[in-house]
């Protein structure tokens, strides 16, 4: 009973003091967003806990990791993960593996574990918007490199019989053209005897 109203007495003024703060509103790209979350406290922590807690009301951990001062990285694993450093007063976050349906809000929880006592704080929240295609130039870029052979190869398959159906057109029409012109010929050389046999019976009669 002492010990909890000593911890509660030196307790109290630290606790009232620690506060977490976040950005309104961040923006992410390519499955990614980053933000920080500010410490606002009479003493630095020297040991803590930092979660990232997804919804309104935190209803799902993103991540969480032990940090402390010879160790400040956050490094997490899973579909999401988390990458940060703490440095004095600030936690840099970088969460990885979104996508367009995880636009919501993300809160930071700060536990302090040493030096005591133990406090947890929730930060007032970031709304984070992860756009639905992300703007990708590089995956963009490859998808296009490995599409152009394909394509390039059917066109190259596909040039001969191209090639050979031109030629085949070609010549068809040239034999036509040349049948044509035969029988206009012919027509025209029988026509010419027609006139001339008709003209010589027309002499005779004459005679």
């Amino acid at each position: 009973m002492i010990a909890f109203v000593i911890t509660l007495i030196v307790g109290f003024p630290l606790g009232h003091a620690f506060t977490v703060s976040q950005p309104y509103y961040a923006v992410g790209g390519q499955g990614k967003v980053s933000f920080h979350c500010t410490i606002y406290t009479k003493s630095q922590p020297e040991e803590m806990q930092v979660s990232v807690y997804k919804g309104m009301y935190g209803g799902k951990r993103i991540c969480s990791a032990y940090v402390n001062i010879s160790n400040p990285h956050i490094v997490t694993n899973g579909e999401v993960y988390c990458r940060g450093n703490v440095s004095r007063g600030k936690v840099d976050l970088t969460i990885f593996g979104l996508k367009g349906e995880d636009t919501d809000l993300y809160r930071c929880q700060i536990d302090v574990m040493f030096p005591p006592p133990y406090i947890s704080k929730f930060g007032n929240g970031t709304l984070v918007r992860i756009p639905d295609s992300p703007d990708c130039p590089r995956e963009h870029t490859q998808a296009r490199i490995q599409e152009i052979p394909e394509i390039t190869n059917d066109q190259t398959l596909s040039f001969p019989n191209i090639v050979l159906s031109a030629i085949l057109i070609t010549t068809t029409i040239t034999l036509i053209l040349q049948v044509m012109k035969m029988i206009l010929t012919q027509r025209k050389s029988n026509h010419v005897i027609q006139s001339h046999v008709s003209q010589k019976g027309d002499y005779r009669n004459f005679w």
